[in-house]
This record gives C-alpha cells, sequence and structure tokens, in this order.
C-alpha cells in the first residue's frame, strides 16, 4: 500500500468514478483502476463491486473509506501545524525567568504578544538564575532571563537592558517631596533588603560601604516585590529595578530617582543557534519595548 494507491480509491469514492479521479489526479482511467487494484491486493479487502462501467463500494470500502478520511483529518492539522510553525516559530513559547522578572514585567509581555498570536501557547517558568540557565540549556525553555548570568558561553547570552535602580519610599516619608535620593539622604534610615547571597544585596551593600552610608538593616527578603509590598505596609525604603517598582505605582509609594547611578542588567540566555526560534527572538522585541515604555512611565 503506498499514497499514491489511497490517493486514488479516496477521489474514486468523493467523485464516483475513476473517469473524475483520473482527471483530478492528472493520469490515466486505466491507470487509476489499477492503483485500486493493488491496494485491493495489498490490503487483502474487496472495496468496489463492478456493475459495467460503475464502481460501487462496498461495505468493506465504505468502511476503509471513513478511515482515510479520519487519516487525511490528521493530515490536515499536519498542514495547519506547518503553517504555524511558517508564521509563529514553533507555535509554543517556552520562557524561563528569575523571579525579579518573572513576577514583574515578563507577564505583562507575554500578556501583549500573545494578544496578537491567538493560537499561540506560552509557558513562564520561573526560578534561580542557575536552574534558568539549565532550563534553556537542555532546551527544555526556548529562552530564559536572568540577572546575573553564569557558566554561559558569550554565544547565547545577550545584554537586554541596563537599567538604574530606583529608591521606593512610602508616601508619607520624610524624602518623599525630594526629586531625587542619593547615598547621604539614606543615612539612618531604615532599609529594605534583598537577602545575603543575592548578587544584588552585595552590589548594593558595596557601593553604600563605599559611599560611608550606614543604614538600618531591619528588613530584608528574597525578592523585590516583597520589598515594595513592605515599603508600601511602611516599613522602610528600598532599591529596587524601575519595572519591579512599577508594579506597585498604585500603593501608598513614591518611586524616585537615585543618584549616582546603580545599574541593574538584565541579560537573555539563548539556547545553541540551531536551537532558537523566531518566536523567542520576536517576544525578545516585545520585551525590549516595554522595558522602554514601562521605564518611562516610572521616571
Amino acid at each position: 500500500m503506498n499514497l499514491r494507491q489511497i490517493e486514488a480509491f479516496r477521489s474514486v469514492m468523493r467523485l464516483g468514478s475513476m473517469t473524475a479521479a483520473a482527471e483530478v489526479l492528472f493520469t490515466s482511467q486505466p491507470n487509476v483502476s489499477r492503483l485500486i487494484s493493488q491496494l485491493e491486493a495489498s490490503i487483502g479487502l474487496t472495496l468496489f463491486k463492478r456493475a459495467g462501467v460503475r464502481l460501487i463500494p462496498t461495505q468493506e470500502g465504505q468502511a476503509f473509506f471513513h478511515e482515510v478520511e479520519r487519516a487525511y483529518v490528521g493530515l490536515d492539522s499536519l498542514k495547519l501545524s506547518a503553517k504555524n510553525i511558517r508564521n509563529l516559530g514553533t507555535g509554543r513559547l517556552r520562557v524561563a525567568a528569575v523571579p525579579s522578572m518573572g513576577l514583574s514585567v515578563i507577564p505583562k509581555a507575554l500578556k501583549t504578544f500573545t494578544d496578537s498570536r491567538p493560537e499561540l501557547t506560552v509557558s513562564l517558568h520561573v526560578n534561580s538564575s542557575p536552574t534558568v540557565e539549565q532550563w534553556v540549556k537542555s532546551q527544555f525553555c526556548d529562552i530564559g532571563i536572568v540577572v546575573h548570568p553564569g557558566d554561559v558561553s558569550s554565544q547565547q547570552i545577550e545584554l537586554l537592558a541596563m537599567m538604574p535602580a530606583v529608591c521606593v519610599l512610602p508616601r508619607s516619608h520624610r524624602l518623599a517631596a525630594n526629586e531625587q535620593i542619593t547615598f547621604a539622604d539614606l543615612d539612618g534610615e531604615t532599609f529594605i533588603s534583598l537577602c545575603h547571597g543575592d548578587g544584588t544585596r552585595s552590589l548594593v551593600d558595596g557601593l553604600f560601604e563605599k559611599a560611608g552610608v550606614e543604614r538600618v538593616m531591619a528588613v530584608e527578603a528574597q525578592y523585590s516585590a516583597i520589598n515594595c509590598e513592605m515599603v508600601a505596609l511602611g516599613m522602610g525604603v528600598t532599591l529596587a529595578h524601575p519595572l519591579v517598582a512599577a508594579d506597585y505605582q498604585h500603593r501608598e509609594i513614591v518611586i524616585r530617582p537615585f543618584k549616582p547611578d546603580i545599574l541593574f542588567p538584565t541579560y537573555v540566555i539563548w539556547p545553541p543557534a540551531h536551537a532558537r526560534t523566531r518566536l523567542a527572538e520576536e517576544f525578545i522585541e516585545t520585551l525590549k519595548m516595554l522595558y522602554e515604555t514601562t521605564f518611562k512611565s516610572v521616571i
């Protein structure tokens, strides 16, 4: 049994005659007859009864035709999948991200991205930078977003954005009227910090020490989003990524530029070149645009 024989059988069943089937298949009527005979011999079924020049499908022929049509539905599905791959990449996007990004800006980017791609399936996986990198290396995820890249080759990492930290304060705070906040302004202030061991915590602590400014380190949390929530509750002040802080603008906080700049980088981790998808590349372009517009709305 081969595809040409199946096509001949399907055409005869759909059109009702070998002559009509021969026309759509661009072949001769005798060749269609030969293909049908070969198919019957191959599968051991009598598909038609011959009544002069007419062909009458047998019960076996009718049953086999139903199975053939089911198979063609599957082929049509493959055609649709191929179209989606041409238009959208794989038709599925799997994004890995560290919590600071996965709990803030990335869901918004995915919303924007999927609005114009209703057939797209997306999944977002959030974990630490080493885990995100491993997910991308193993191709469990199509792309990764991290802030502190580890053992990643230069061909697989790209700087997505470099944004200055902002100071987040309770709306009623004495510094809320300032146009910008400096190290000296925070001397003696209750400061909500990231936990020890976090790369951003080490960076910020080192800069405050170099500036000779002592803060009251009474509260710490694992994620910047939690720190911003505690600021809104009046527990202290914090420095945060502007896109994380943006999610809390509706709360009782103010966001002010911090000077001099403390730059927070964000990186894209790509899989090996052969595994990159156009869909992932288009998503990163959407994410870049969202970074820019959100940053402008905060500062």
